[in-house]
Order: structure tokens, then C-alpha cells, then sequence
């Protein structure tokens, strides 16, 4: 009976899986369009009807497991409510109905639900695996219905939180291995075309000092900097951070008689000036010639590092795995070679998945290499290093006195606004009193009892102005109790961990501080953030402070003038801004600043 009783149950899961395959094609038609060409409005319907049926099928497994598999998704948002200005608002859209905002607010709860993606990969395998499964049932029928019916309510239960955790961590470790063998995957393909522009780079040169088509030549060593500045922002892949050498390029000037000058030459013709002055400029900069022998040896160079991986995976994949799937399952005929090891099909299949795990191993290694070998060429010289320094410390210093000026600015108005309005009319109700002191005692009593709460005022007002420069608990305590003091008055639940042996520089601290400040603000303000957790440390002669939350992500320094103001502080003194916010959170933003500690300072608290 248990045999008869499971091929029953291979028949159903061969129907159960027609359906959810049909399921997940319609799903697809549906959720393409709706992501690729942005008709959200697709998005919705597909969703909840594959839930509905895929409900069913988790009662199904339930019952065949004999263990209740729960619901996993998140239940329902609330509709949206009207503001105090009765409008309905939705991220940073005001809408005057109710009906967008409540759509949006159902597709976020939608595509944010994890058991959204769980079932969607359930339904991408499920027919897969009854597709194998089933046939191997008619000798194992008790054994495969089994697996595939416990597999699929694990698939389709809830997942509890250090499941997911571990999972997820899984997850992001697959995909930093995929990410960099479709890196090195993209670099091969750029070296294919560092060789058409090489040999464009030859026939522009044959051309220029052969035929006499000089005008080629600025051309033959400048056309191909596209792709070089990108190969540099793709070394940054690997943590290799390669900076633009390039001198500052040479613009004609216009003389008082009219002439243009390059250098020592004069010209009537703008067309001339402007091509001279590309000439000199590109043939005269180190950097140019540099590029060009990256140009000639990098293909080579990329070839025999990620030439192996690549091509590993590629014929694991496509050459020996795949047509084992297709001969074996699917009975297909191909050739006797393709797909084969040594005539034999099953060790093709072996050697293709032993290829395909060898290449996505050694792939992130191997970019790390190749982002070094970069560098090696495509980084400033020491004397354009020098330049570059030279130049970023010009800007830093503009902006730290444009800084300073905005800061003066602000604690005059402040002051001007504030304290020094109520110390003008305590002067003046003070002059009142005198007058009123023999005449009439009581509204004299009174005029005091303002006077003080108006002077009561000024001091509040001065000490938050006070704070606002430099707080005082920073100087008496230093940055991590300074930032644990700011903690205690955020909205949100926020954490401080780590700890300082030393003090840094007061403006170092100060700058690091007011960076942490803005960061929390922005979590709580823009990002809705319930968590905030800052971390500090120094570490070879870096003050590293990382400030993470749960918000909803999103953060972009070009978007907004607080993100700006940080990089601006904090490149005063040589520091950088390091932030990953994708949508959905969380964001990581991580503050460095080159310092030495000096000895701790104790304080009488």
C-alpha cells in the first residue's frame, strides 16, 4: 500500500508541478515587464495569485509530511493615513488620494517579503526536481515522494532567524564568487578590445609619420583613455585604488592683440591652437605613454591570469555538463565527443562541474592579481602623485576656510537672533524696574521674576551654541563617550561599541564627532532607522568609526548637501567617507582619519 500510495502521489507531483511550472512562466510575462520597462502595476497580481496557489501546495506537503507548514510572509501593511496637511504621503511624494500610496506601500510589503523570493525559487526547481525525481521513483517511489515533499515544505516554511542569517551569509558569499568570475569574465572581454584599439593606435601612428596625417597622432595616444580610466575604476574591484595622472590639460590663451598662445607658439586659427595645444598636452605627458605600453602588454597579461578561470567555467559548463543533462535526461543525441572525457559521458559530467568549482575559486584571487598588476603601470608616478597631492590639498583647504567663514556666519546670527535679542531686552526691562521700584513695587516684582527667565533663556541658548561649536563633554571626556552622550539623546535605539586607548587631535576628534552626529540624524530623519550602531577603533595609525543602521537605504552623497558637508570635513584633514547604502538598507558608512592618539586625558566627573 505505501509503495501504491507514493506512485499515486508521483502522478500528482508530476500535475503539481505542470502547474507551478505554468505558474512561474506566467509570473515571469508579468514581472519583466513590470521591473524592466517600469509597469509596476504588473508586479502585484502575479505575486498574490502565486501565493494563493502556492498556499495550496504547502497544505499539501504539510499533510504529506505529517508537520504544519505555516504561512511565511509578513503580514499586510496598514492603509496609509493623511497628513496634518491631508495629504497622503508616500517616500518623498505628497498625494492628494489615498490610491498610490497604498498601492506602493503593498508592493514594497511584497517585493520585501524574503518568503517572496523563497517561492519564486521554489517554483523555479520544484518541476526540475520532479522531472528527476519521479523517474527514479518508479524503482524508490516511497524514498523520492518523501524527499521532494520534505524539501519542498522546508522550501515553503517559514525560516527561523538563524536559518536565515546563515543563509543569508551563504548567500552573499555565492555571490561575491559569481560577481568576480563575471568580473574577470567582463575584463577578458575588455582585453579583446584592448587589441582593435591597439591596432587602431598602429594604423594612426603609420598614418601620422608615414603618409603625414599628423593630425592622427594626438588621436593615436589619447583615444583609447576611456577605457584605461575605466580598467582604473575597475582595479578599485580589489581595494586597489588607482588615481587619474594626468597633467591638467593645456588650453590656448588669448593675448591682448588677439593671437592665441600655446606655450611659446602663436596662432591666428582657434581650430590650430586647439589642435597644438591637444598635441603637446597629450604627447608631452608622461601618463599618455605609460598607457600605451599598458595598451600593448595588458591582453596578454589578462589572458594568461583570468584566461584559466574563465575558460574553466565556460567549458565545464557549457561543454561537458550541459550536454550530459541534455543526453542523459533528455535523451538528445550529440556527437560522440561533445560532452564526453575520454568517450565516457558520467566523467565528462564530473570533470565538467570539478572545472566549473576550480575556475569560480580561484576568479577572486585572480582579479585581486590583476587589479595589482594594474596598478602597477596605471598609477601616478611619484612626481604626478606629488601633483595630485598638491592639488586635492588646495581644494581641501578652500573648503575647510569656506567652512569656517559659513560657521562664523552662523554663530553671529545665532547670536544675534538669540542670546543677544534677550540680554538687549533684559537692559531694557532692567530700566523698567528702576523706574517702577517706588512707584508701583509689584509690577516691578514681576518685571524681575521675567528678567530672570529671560536671562535663564540667553544662558540655555548660549550653552547650545556652545555645543554646537565644540561640546564640552568631548573635550572632558573624549570621542566615544562624547558620541555615547549623543546617543542617549537620538530617538532611535543606538549602540557604541569599541573604545579608544588614546586621544586624537582635538580638530581630528571635533571633525570625527560632528561627522558621527550627522550620520545618526541622517539615519533617524531620512532613513527611518530603528538600530543605529557605531563602532570605533584605531588601527595603523587610522581612526576608523563605523556607523551602520537599519533604515531603508538609499543614501547618495549627490543628492544631498549633508553627505557633501562629511566628505568636505572630513578631507580637511586627509579623511575619506566610505558609504553602502542600497535600497532596503542597510547602510554602512564608514569615517577614516589619519591620526596618532596621545595619552589619555581623565576628567573629574
Amino acid at each position: 500500500m505505501t509503495w501504491l500510495r507514493s506512485v499515486r502521489r508521483s502522478v500528482v507531483l508530476l500535475g503539481v508541478a505542470a502547474v507551478v511550472f505554468a505558474q512561474l512562466l506566467l509570473s515571469l510575462v508579468m514581472l519583466l515587464p513590470g521591473v524592466l520597462l517600469g509597469l509596476v502595476f504588473l508586479i502585484p497580481p502575479p505575486v498574490l495569485f502565486g501565493r494563493r496557489l502556492t498556499n495550496r501546495w504547502r497544505a499539501m506537503f504539510a499533510d504529506w509530511t505529517g508537520c504544519p507548514v505555516p504561512e511565511p510572509y509578513r503580514p499586510p501593511p496598514a492603509d496609509p493615513e493623511p497628513g496634518e496637511d491631508g495629504l497622503y504621503r508616500h517616500d518623498a511624494t505628497l498625494y492628494k488620494k489615498p490610491t498610490f500610496p497604498r498601492f506602493f506601500h503593498r508592493l514594497d510589503w511584497l517585493m520585501q517579503d524574503p518568503a517572496t523570493k523563497r517561492d519564486l525559487t521554489w517554483q523555479l526547481w520544484f518541476p526540475l526536481l520532479v522531472l528527476v525525481a519521479v523517474p527514479l521513483g518508479l524503482v524508490a517511489a516511497p524514498l523520492t515522494v518523501r524527499a521532494v515533499g520534505s524539501w519542498s515544505a522546508w522550501m515553503l516554511a517559514p525560516m527561523d532567524p538563524v536559518r536565515a542569517a546563515r543563509r543569508k551569509q551563504r548567500g552573499k558569499r555565492t555571490q561575491k564568487v559569481l560577481l568576480a568570475w563575471g568580473r574577470a569574465a567582463l575584463l577578458v572581454c575588455c582585453a579583446a578590445l584592448e587589441v582593435l584599439l591597439l591596432a587602431f593606435t598602429l594604423a594612426c601612428f603609420s598614418l601620422g609619420f608615414g603618409l603625414g596625417f599628423v593630425f592622427l597622432i594626438p588621436v593615436a595616444v589619447s583615444h583609447y583613455r576611456w577605457l584605461v580610466n575605466l580598467r582604473r575604476y575597475f582595479a578599485s574591484w580589489s581595494g586597489v585604488r588607482i588615481d587619474r595622472p594626468y597633467t591638467p590639460e593645456l588650453l590656448p590663451k588669448r593675448r591682448p592683440d588677439g593671437m592665441l598662445q600655446v606655450q611659446n607658439n602663436l596662432y591666428k586659427s582657434e581650430a590650430m591652437a586647439s589642435y597644438n595645444a591637444r598635441w603637446l598636452w597629450t604627447w608631452h605627458d608622461v601618463a599618455s605613454w605609460r598607457d600605451l605600453v599598458w595598451l600593448a602588454t595588458d591582453p596578454v597579461v589578462t589572458v594568461a591570469l583570468l584566461g584559466a578561470p574563465v575558460a574553466a567555467v565556460v567549458y565545464g559548463a557549457f561543454g561537458l555538463a550541459l550536454p550530459w543533462l541534455w543526453t542523459t535526461v533528455f535523451d538528445a543525441d550529440w556527437s560522440a565527443w561533445y560532452g564526453a572525457a575520454d568517450g565516457d559521458r558520467t566523467a565528462g559530467l564530473v570533470l565538467g562541474v570539478a572545472l566549473v568549482g576550480a575556475g569560480l575559486a580561484i576568479a577572486e584571487q585572480a582579479v585581486g592579481v590583476h587589479a595589482r598588476w594594474t596598478a602597477l603601470l596605471l598609477r601616478p608616478t611619484k612626481e604626478a602623485a606629488l601633483r595630485l597631492r598638491v592639488e586635492q590639498l588646495t581644494r581641501s583647504r578652500a573648503d575647510a576656510v569656506d567652512a569656517q567663514a559659513a560657521e562664523v556666519r552662523r554663530i553671529e546670527r545665532d547670536l544675534h537672533d538669540g542670546a543677544q535679542a534677550r540680554l538687549i531686552a533684559v537692559g531694557l526691562t532692567l530700566g523698567a524696574i528702576e523706574r517702577l521700584m517706588d512707584t508701583d513695587p509689584a509690577a516691578a516684582k514681576e518685571l524681575v521674576r521675567q528678567t530672570k527667565e529671560t536671562a535663564a533663556a540667553a544662558l540655555i541658548e548660549l550653552r547650545d551654541l556652545v555645543r554646537g561649536i565644540h561640546p564640552p563633554v568631548l573635550s572632558e571626556r573624549g570621542l566615544a563617550d562624547a558620541v555615547r552622550a549623543l546617543a542617549l539623546d537620538t530617538a532611535a535605539d543606538v549602540t557604541v561599541a569599541g573604545a579608544l586607548t588614546g586621544r586624537p587631535p582635538a580638530p581630528v576628534e571635533s571633525a570625527a564627532y560632528f561627522a558621527v552626529s550627522e550620520l545618526i540624524a541622517n539615519a533617524t530623519r531620512h532613513g527611518g532607522a530603528a538600530t543605529v550602531t557605531v563602532d570605533l577603533e584605531h588601527v595603523a595609525g587610522l581612526l576608523r568609526v563605523t556607523v551602520a543602521d537599519d533604515g531603508t537605504g538609499g543614501a547618495d552623497p549627490s543628492r544631498g548637501t549633508g553627505l557633501r558637508g562629511i566628505e568636505r570635513r572630513l578631507g580637511t584633514f586627509d579623511g575619506t567617507l566610505a558609504l553602502s547604502s542600497p535600497l532596503g538598507g542597510p547602510t554602512v558608512a564608514t569615517l577614516e582619519l589619519p591620526c596618532v592618539l596621545s595619552s589619555p586625558k581623565t576628567s573629574i566627573s
